[in-house]
């Protein structure tokens, strides 16, 4: 056969491969000037929330966040919101807006600031944040670990090494004992895979190492804590809810004609998502197995946020500038608003066979310009997937107020609430109004 017979038949394969994965794995994009967001219905038994974590609003932590700020020379957080003074304040805002449940997270170094040494004034100020959501009727779920930990942990080579996983066991038991009569809703880990990539491979989160090796024992040795956890707190308690909070991150190939943008995408939602909802169904990571991690979930919470475009040269430092389609809206976090994105998220996940909690959306808005059309625009796709029959059974917006956003700083603000860290004084925004009257509707239909 003549050269160009062979480079012929190649061109026909390349096609045909190409033609068949943008049928496989299409790129839903709606025109919402057609879409009327504020026709939706919500089931009677939906909840309405809000979250936050511990290290990001609470203030005046000392773990390996704190450590890694000073090390790293990045913004400090310092006072934070100053929740630990001022959280009945906050639940107040709670109340404001009207939510049935808060996503909260409990600061292990708080709890445990040395090995073995309990600290009763944390545990009993925690046991008062409870029993204050109960008195105000409002549900509450506990992360156990997101993101922070004491510095002891991590100066033990955290989950690193094997051996620690049982420290944070311990830890788990401590406090699901003492709460779990008032706390039904737990997450066990919040964003296994951004916990270990960020912090091990893309240097922007704890330890700020590199390392692929690193990266991917971590990531195995968090989802098989959690698996640890899941059947030792069932164990006290089988009434419970356990699961835990997996971002949904979708890698969509920046040019879907170009076949090395699609190879990259495939591996970076393998590693990103495909593995952990593999470990979670399957009981096997990276080629270990994990008995008991498999359907270790009563259900499955999803952080989702955006879709990536990606080629081989994606960014891997913190100044995040992903590129976005001609007609997307780009967050003040750098990446593009994309609602539609929720359908493959909720059906990626919902191979599980758990109902799903949206443990966290929202957006990243200074000015507060694009987070009203952005909840708008999550909240109706909530719905039409409710109407579709997925079981969903919450909406969580990230987050209550404005606060430290890990490597960012205090750039970037999330809040349904303004902050201002001079005052601290808390200001409900418009999105914040929006969402309020969101759930006033829902609870009318």
């Amino acid at each position: 056969m003549e050269w160009w017979t062979y480079l012929s038949f190649a061109a026909v394969i390349y096609v045909a491969t190409i033609v068949s994965l943008r049928m496989l794995y299409p790129e839903k994009h709606l025109d919402w000037s057609i879409i009327d967001e504020t026709q939706r219905t919500f089931p009677e038994s939906f909840q309405w929330g809000v979250a936050t974590a511990s290290h990001q609003i609470e203030g005046g932590n000392s773990n390996n966040w704190t450590e890694f700020e000073t090390r790293s020379n990045i913004e400090e957080s310092g006072d934070a919101c100053d929740h630990w003074n001022r959280w009945q304040e906050d639940f107040q805002l709670l109340e404001e807006l009207g939510v049935a449940t808060y996503r909260f997270s409990l600061e292990w170094s708080r709890i445990e600031p040395e090995k073995g040494h309990w600290n009763a004034e944390a545990l009993q100020q925690y046991s008062d944040m409870i029993d204050d959501l109960c008195r105000r009727g409002i549900r509450p779920m506990i992360t156990l670990h997101h993101f922070s930990h004491p510095q002891w942990f991590e100066q033990r080579e955290g989950f690193l090494d094997k051996d620690n996983i049982g420290l944070w066991v311990h830890y788990c038991e401590k406090v699901f004992e003492r709460y779990c009569d008032r706390v039904t809703d737990w997450c066990t880990v919040n964003e296994p895979e951004v916990f270990s990539i960020m912090g091990y491979f893309m240097k922007m989160f704890p330890p700020g190492k590199r390392s692929l090796r690193s990266t991917l024992t971590v990531m195995r040795n968090v989802v098989q804590a959690h698996g640890i956890v899941y059947h030792r707190l069932k164990q006290h308690n089988p009434v419970c809810r356990i699961g835990l909070a997996k971002n949904v991150t979708l890698f969509d190939p920046l040019k879907r004609w170009n076949l090395l943008h699609w190879t990259t995408s495939a591996a970076l939602n393998f590693v990103w998502n495909g593995a952990i909802v593999r470990a979670l169904k399957k009981g096997t990571m990276f080629g270990k197995k994990m008995p008991l991690v498999r359907g270790s979930l009563d259900f499955i919470g999803l952080n989702y946020y955006t879709h990536v475009l990606t080629s081989p040269f994606l960014p891997q430092t913190n100044e995040v500038n992903f590129p976005k389609r001609s007609h997307e809206t780009m967050t003040d976090f750098g990446y593009p608003m994309y609602a539609e994105g929720l359908e493959r998220a909720v059906k990626m996940l919902e191979t599980l066979e758990v109902p799903i909690e949206i443990t966290e959306n929202g957006t990243a808005d200074q000015h507060d310009t694009l987070r009203p059309i952005h909840l708008q625009r999550h909240v109706w796709m909530v719905s039409e997937l409710l109407q579709q029959g997925h079981d969903i059974r919450s909406y969580y917006h990230w987050s209550l107020m404005d606060n430290f956003e890990w490597a960012e700083g205090y750039s970037l603000r999330f809040g349904l609430y303004h902050v201002d860290y001079q005052t601290q004084v808390r200001t409900l925004r418009q999105s914040g109004s929006i969402y309020r009257d969101i759930i006033n509707e829902a609870s009318q239909d």
